[in-house]
């Protein structure tokens, strides 16, 4: 019976993937789960499924609630497939959370048992094994897979590609320390189970603080949606009350306003996700991207276009690397050119059915202006975002700087230990200094210290500047000398980040909960207030005294 329910399961789930508009949704899901339940398919493809269920059951919904209230139109479908964008961007993005917080709790779990364990035996195999045994679903399937890995002793193993975050990989490095080189006792104290201490405090404290945010932001996305849900009502209830408003409604005035805040809450949604949820969901490339780059002719004129200005895209190439973007400068222009031309066909159908190309000859030419505009700022929409992601990821400068002096605290008093080996650890850890680290690896045998000094003035930030310093001190005194004073460091900036963040969050929530109620301001103001008022005056400059 369970077979016969399993084969049945991905006869579904392999006709939903050859549905080319739901291929790339669908690999979405897939792969991020699959981080984090690692070798367990059926697991995979069951909690895939699951929220693809939800999905077209909350499309389903939207539908059902735009054909209850009368006719459907082009506006109206724009307003449904608009909804459906971001509830289904909201829906995958909370389950990300959700995962990924329920196996940040079992980790902490694991890492108290595997304390316990090390501390009275000594043995990483027996404690990383014994602690397996208690250990829930999700973290059982990530500690057998760190113990496969640790057993093949190889440089190049597997879990530093496939750890679902940075605190799995550090307790992986852990591991790996401790089994090759042994566990160190600095000042009586075991240098493997004070580490473990710190990373407990570290999981921890992103724990809080993911809960946190998820209690300031819930139901934002729901407050700026519920809105356009509201404007076929009020609509129908309106021209109910006063028949003459109908003419305003479907008229110009009417249409283009239902358009404009569809627009702007939908703006609105995403600035609030963005906000909420960590940048490294939003890393998937479009399957439909990778398809039409494949097709020559498209490919060779993005290499033209590219090798005209050839120093600018370079530097734009080195921007999106910088920012960990998910797609490379020619991808990025193709990416910018289709969502340009999609919004293109979309604002012609949109534009004309509001029917101001009618009334007169500058009507004409206003639809058109509109038309090119929307395509304009679609086509600038992604690259002002970068900027944006670009500032978000400078938030996490300090707490980066806290994961690489971890990675120096677990290496600093291993025999033998390089400033090579160090920063080959750092660049695995790296996000926003990603691209500076690998600079520095690259120019290190033929540059010296001097790369050091280059970058201290080219990032001009406090704490990264003072562990370029460490570095410099190292030729000098010594790598575990150099780097004596990092653990006081690191307790400084974990509680200056601990505050920090405290203060970031609240300001995030801040903005969130302002922007939040404008779309429910606008469809009071343009679809209720504005109609009625309009219509009353029509009404009164119509009437006449006898």
């Amino acid at each position: 019976m369970k077979r016969g329910k399993d084969f049945v399961k991905y006869i579904i789930y392999n006709s939903i993937k050859k549905i080319r508009l739901l291929n790339s949704l669908t690999d979405k899901i897939e792969n991020r789960i699959d981080i984090l339940y690692p070798g367990n398919r059926d697991v995979v493809v069951k909690n895939t499924l699951i929220e693809l269920l939800k999905i077209f059951l909350m499309c389903a919904f939207v539908l059902l609630a735009f054909t209850l209230f009368g006719k459907i139109s082009i506006i109206y479908i724009f307003v449904a497939i608009s909804i459906i964008y971001v509830m289904v961007t909201n829906i995958v993005y909370s389950k990300f959370d959700k995962l990924e917080i329920k196996l940040l709790k079992q980790f902490e779990k694991y890492i108290q048992d595997v304390r316990f364990l090390f501390k009275y035996d000594g043995m990483i195999d027996e404690a990383l094994q014994e602690a397996l045994q208690n250990a829930d679903e999700e973290m059982r399937l990530q500690g057998v897979i760190i113990c496969e890995s640790l057993d093949e002793f190889n440089e190049e193993t597997v879990y530093k590609d496939i750890a679902p975050n940075h605190f799995l990989l550090t307790f992986y490095a852990l591991c790996e320390t401790v089994k090759i080189y042994g566990d160190k006792i600095v000042d009586g104290k075991s240098t493997f189970l004070t580490n473990l201490s710190f990373l407990m405090d570290d999981v921890n404290t992103e724990v809080l603080k993911r809960e946190k945010i998820n209690s300031l932001f819930m139901g934002l996305s729901g407050v700026s949606i519920v809105p356009l849900f509201a404007i076929k009502p009020i609509i129908s209830w309106g021209i109910s009350n006063i028949s003459g408003l109908e003419l305003y409604y479907d008229g110009v005035k009417g249409k283009m306003s239902i358009i404009l805040i569809t627009i702007i809450s939908i703006l609105i949604v995403n600035i609030i996700t963005k906000l909420r949820y960590p940048l490294d969901y939003d890393n998937h490339k479009s399957k439909f991207v990778e398809g039409i780059l494949s097709i020559q002719p498209v490919d060779s004129f993005l290499m033209k276009l590219i090798s005209r200005k050839y120093q600018y895209y370079y530097e734009m190439d080195m921007f999106l690397k910088s920012i960990v973007y998910k797609y490379n400068i020619k991808e990025f222009l193709l990416y910018r050119i289709l969502c340009s031309m999609g919004t293109f066909f979309v604002s012609v159908l949109m534009f004309f059915s509001v029917g101001l190309y009618k009334k007169n000859f500058v009507g004409i030419i206003l639809t058109l202006i509109l038309i090119v505009l929307s395509s304009i700022i679609a086509y600038y929409y992604e690259f002002i975002m970068l900027f944006v992601r670009e500032k978000l990821l400078k938030i996490d400068r300090e707490e980066e700087v806290v994961r690489f002096q971890s990675v120096i605290m677990i290496l600093k008093n291993i025999d033998r230990v390089s400033i090579e080996n160090i920063l080959g650890w750092m660049e695995q850890f790296a996000t926003v200094f990603k691209n500076t680290i690998e600079e520095i690896s690259d120019s290190l045998i033929y540059k010296g210290n001097e790369i050091f000094r280059e970058v201290k003035e080219k990032i001009r930030f406090l704490p990264f500047e003072r562990l370029m310093d460490c570095f410099i001190a190292c030729d000098r005194i010594g790598i575990c000398q150099a780097f004596s004073d990092i653990e006081s460091d690191r307790k400084y900036y974990i509680e200056k980040h601990r505050q920090d963040n405290e203060i970031i969050i609240n300001n995030k929530a801040l903005i969130a909960k302002f922007i939040a109620f404008i779309p429910i301001c606008l469809v009071i103001i343009f679809i209720l207030v504005i109609p009625f008022i309009y219509q009353g005056l029509q009404e009164l400059t119509s009437f006449n005294l006898v």
